[in-house]
C-alpha cells in the first residue's frame, strides 16, 4: 500500500511517499501524478522518500516515467531522504538523489 501526499507550490510538485511503491500502487503515478504534471506543466518534482519502505521494478519504472515526463518539459526531478537500502535499488536509473 502506498499513501501519496501531494502539494503544489508555484512551479513545483512535492510528494511524500509513505509505504511501498510496488506494481499494486504504481497506478497512482500513472493515473494521477503524471497527467497532472503534463496538464499543469510542472517544472520541478520533489519526492520525499523518508517513509518509503519498499520499491520494486514497477515502482522504479513509475519513477523513471515521471522523470522522463519532466525531462520533456525541461523540468527537474529529485528524490530526497532516500534510505541506503533503496539507494542500492535505484543504482543505474540516473536519478538525482539527496
Amino acid at each position: 500500500m502506498l499513501i501519496l501526499n501531494l502539494e503544489y507550490r508555484k512551479d513545483g510538485l512535492y510528494a511524500k511517499l509513505i509505504g511501498s511503491l510496488t506494481k499494486h500502487s504504481t497506478y497512482k503515478f500513472y493515473q494521477y501524478v503524471i497527467p497532472y504534471m503534463k496538464k499543469e506543466e510542472v517544472k520541478t518534482f520533489v519526492c520525499d522518500c523518508t517513509h518509503l519502505r519498499k520499491i520494486d521494478f514497477e515502482g522504479k519504472s513509475a519513477l523513471l516515467k515521471t522523470k522522463l515526463v519532466l525531462k520533456d518539459q525541461k523540468g527537474k526531478f529529485l528524490l530526497c531522504h532516500v534510505k541506503e537500502n533503496l539507494k542500492k535499488e535505484l543504482v543505474g536509473y540516473r536519478m538525482r538523489i539527496l
